[in-house]
């Protein structure tokens, strides 16, 4: 049986407007009134991902900052994971020259060292307001707390600082392309996938009874986790390949979950009765 389905937003259950489109509220609420268990994954903010759960009108457990955060379904704190500061300092002092709008997630908040036409762009993307800190590094030194780098900007330039911070710390960090314009750096052992393991610990569960699915780079981790893995068919070709089925839409996940489970019932009655 699929016990629990988790789901990326931007690309995935979120349009393009940021909102829950009614094919996908209506195949929630399926799972809403079943046994199925729903947990958002994604490298946006807890308080972020609370507005989406607030507009679906639904519990769930969130796995945000690409997995440096796991919050249970009543809200508590399961766990929470930062970059080591002289590991935080490496990594700022890397991407310095690079010509991107630089975020710098503390998991309560997107800090920006300044202000721009350009961050303005990147701004009315997100759920929740930048918050200017004008001395960052001055704050990393005071071990600022950093789960995640986000740079944002042409893919050319993106691409080069990846290969760079591959070679140089490529044991230390993950590095990845999270959106057509977003290169996302996070510490080595820090995925959606590895939070995914560690709720299903918690909640007693096996990974091959979860169901996933997302659109990204940074959800190819959790599609190394379960069989029952499902790529956008949006998503870049690479990513694709990493998942065992594709679709259009997470309705059409919730649909094979409930068909899935609907039949292992079926299998589970016939060999009773035998």
């Amino acid at each position: 049986m699929i016990k629990l389905i988790a789901s990326d937003l931007d690309g995935t259950l979120l349009d393009h407007d940021k909102k829950v489109a009614q094919r996908e509220m209506d195949a929630l609420l399926n799972v809403k009134n079943s046994d199925v268990q729903l947990c958002l994954a994604s490298g946006r903010m807890h308080a972020e991902m609370r507005q989406v759960l607030e507009e679906i009108d639904h519990e769930a457990y969130i796995v945000s900052q690409n997995g440096a955060f796991i919050h249970l379904a009543d809200g508590a704190l399961l766990q929470a994971k930062y970059f080591e500061t002289a590991l935080a300092q490496r990594v700022f002092h890397m991407i310095q020259e690079v010509e991107a709008v630089k975020l710098f997630c503390s998991g309560e908040a997107n800090h920006i060292s300044q202000l721009s036409p350009a961050s303005d762009a990147i701004q009315a993307r997100l759920f929740e307001q930048f918050v200017l800190t004008e001395s960052l590094a001055n704050a990393l030194h005071e071990s600022f707390p950093i789960c995640k780098f986000s740079l944002f900007g042409e893919l050319g330039p993106l691409l080069v600082l990846k290969e760079q911070l591959q070679q140089e710390l490529g044991d230390l960090v993950d590095v990845y392309i999270a959106d057509k314009d977003c290169l996302d750096i996070m510490p080595r052992t820090v995925s959606k996938g590895t939070s995914l393991l560690v709720l299903a610990k918690e909640l007693g569960i096996q990974a091959e009874e979860i169901a996933c699915v997302g659109d990204s780079f940074n959800d190819v981790s959790m599609f190394g986790i379960t069989p029952h893995s499902f790529a956008m068919s949006s998503a870049h070709p690479d990513v694709k390949k990493q998942a065992s089925h594709q679709v259009d839409s997470v309705s059409e996940v919730i649909h094979y979950v409930m068909t899935y489970n609907e039949n292992k019932l079926k299998e589970q009655r016939g060999s009773a009765q035998s």
